[in-house]
């Protein structure tokens, strides 16, 4: 079975190469790294040159967007397994290997999904689950984000283009979801989807340090968590359940007078439940 891995990039260089050095130790060789390159400038083009010679590349560009880049590669694939590496994560050598022995072993597997760890094995990226299960509607939440996930070309099909105003670069108030939104349709399609806690894909830990980058990431992200769990009609009750989590945490964190953690909690909080509330046009421009 062949992989196409489908990265979007904006504005990075340096973790890119540590990506594709990553895909170069891969002890499974059968895969094309789908690039669709955001940038102005030529910085991706002279990467993808220098690997040509040790990997097999579809080069392509796009308008900004995350979800919108994703469409333009989804376009090319040419594999049997479909994944969406970040250009900033990286994967152990033996990732591709482990992925297609799973979907070899069980031929009605139609995705699997791993968790995200950062360069010391600790979990980075949000919670994870911490054992096998098959993935539904309110358990994807603790199992899968883009990097993390690998379809085979049925459930992509199934599933469609990505919902090109959520997402980063979307020019929307909604900066994260797609990927959760993307695999819910998957999941809508009754075809088998298993997490296992075992492939695990590393990315850093973005959230290390409470600043104002930290603060207008998480009013993004959240506001997108939101936005999902309203296209995709969560019951009141759960919505108000992953609301109320964060909240606990700005109560917990303030308490141990760790103000800035508790405004990280308080914004996460304040913004899934906006995202959720939000009636708008498909561009997200009105509240």
């Amino acid at each position: 079975m062949k992989f196409s891995l489908v990265m979007a990039t904006l504005g990075r260089s340096v973790e890119i190469e540590r990506l594709f050095n990553s895909l170069v130790n891969q002890t499974y060789k059968n895969f094309e790294v789908i690039v669709v390159d955001q940038n102005e400038d030529d910085r991706v083009v002279k990467l993808v040159d220098e690997f040509r010679d040790r990997l097999e590349f579809v080069y392509l560009r796009s308008e900004k967007g995350l979800s919108r880049a994703r469409n333009v590669g989804l376009k090319h694939i040419h594999g049997e397994l479909v994944a969406f590496p970040d250009d900033d994560c990286w994967y152990k050598p033996d990732v591709l290997g482990y992925v297609a022995g799973r979907f070899a072993a069980e031929p009605s597997l139609r995705g699997l999904t791993g968790c995200s760890v950062d360069e010391g094995g600790s979990p980075s990226q949000g919670r994870w689950a911490t054992r096998p299960l098959r993935v539904d509607r309110y358990r994807v939440w603790t199992c899968a984000t883009s990097y993390t996930i690998f379809l085979h070309r049925e459930a992509v099909d199934l599933a469609g283009p990505f919902d090109e105003s959520l997402g980063v670069g979307s020019g929307s108030r909604w900066g994260a979801g797609e990927e959760v939104n993307y695999l819910l349709k998957v999941i809508r399609g009754g075809v088998p989807v298993e997490y296992d806690p075992a492939l695990r894909l590393y990315h850093p830990e973005p959230l290390r340090q409470m600043d104002d980058k930290a603060y207008a990431r998480t009013r993004l992200y959240n506001r997108g968590f939101g936005r999902v769990l309203r296209l995709n009609d969560f019951a009141v009750y759960f919505v108000f359940y992953l609301v109320a989590r964060p909240l606990a945490g700005a109560a917990l964190a303030s308490l141990r007078l760790d103000f800035g953690r508790a405004r990280y909690y308080w914004i996460a909080a304040t913004q899934r439940y906006l995202g959720w509330q939000d009636s708008v046009n498909a561009r997200g421009e009105t509240a």
